[in-house]
C-alpha cells in the first residue's frame, strides 16, 4: 500500500484540513482527572488534569481477539482491565 504523499493523498484529506485550520480546532488531547486529598481529610480536594499517553504491548494477534471477545462479554474495556490488574500489581505512586 502506498504511503500518502503530495500527489497521492486520500481524496478529502485537504477539504478536512482546510476545515480544521478555519475552525481553529486542535487536535483533543486525552486527559485524566486526579483527585488529590490533603493530608488533613476536612478541607476540599484537588483537582489535577494529567495527560494520558499509550502504553504498548505487543502479544499474539489471537490473544488479542480472545481478549478483546470477552472484554465486550463482559461489557468493559481492556483498557480498564490492564490498568486495574497494574495498579493490583504495583498499585499507584503516591
Amino acid at each position: 500500500m502506498n504511503k500518502p504523499n503530495e500527489t497521492n493523498k486520500p481524496r478529502y484529506a485537504d477539504i478536512i484540513q482546510k476545515a480544521r485550520e478555519s475552525e481553529g480546532v486542535e487536535p483533543e488531547q486525552e486527559v485524566g482527572v486526579v483527585e488529590i486529598l490533603p493530608e488533613s481529610q476536612n478541607s476540599s480536594s484537588v483537582k489535577v488534569i494529567e495527560e494520558m499517553v499509550n502504553l504498548s504491548i505487543r502479544v499474539p494477534k489471537r490473544l488479542r481477539m480472545h481478549w478483546v471477545a470477552e472484554a465486550k462479554r463482559h461489557d468493559t474495556s481492556i483498557t480498564t482491565v490492564v490498568t486495574e490488574a497494574l495498579n493490583a500489581k504495583f498499585g499507584s505512586p503516591g
